[in-house]
């Protein structure tokens, strides 16, 4: 009984993580540190886990995130 309990504990712990690191993904804003309407890869240094997804999602690679790709990103 004891085990079972402290996994329901453990479980609702890791969702409850999952949660607070959704909730702290920067806006598109706060990340487009010049305002020029994408995020490059300097701007992307910020948030270690976009800049490690940052080539994957810059779909165009033409070196930056638009708003569209950073929308596909925001949603995971």
């Amino acid at each position: 009984m004891t085990n079972t309990k402290d996994m329901l504990i453990a479980a609702i712990g890791i969702c409850a993580a999952g949660v607070v690191l959704a909730q702290a993904l920067p806006s598109f804003e706060s990340l487009d540190k010049n305002s020029d309407g994408q995020i490059s890869i300097q701007e992307a240094t910020t948030h270690d886990d976009l800049f490690v997804a940052f080539k994957k999602l810059d779909t165009n690679k033409d070196g930056a995130l638009s708003k569209e790709e950073f929308a596909a990103y925001s949603k995971k």
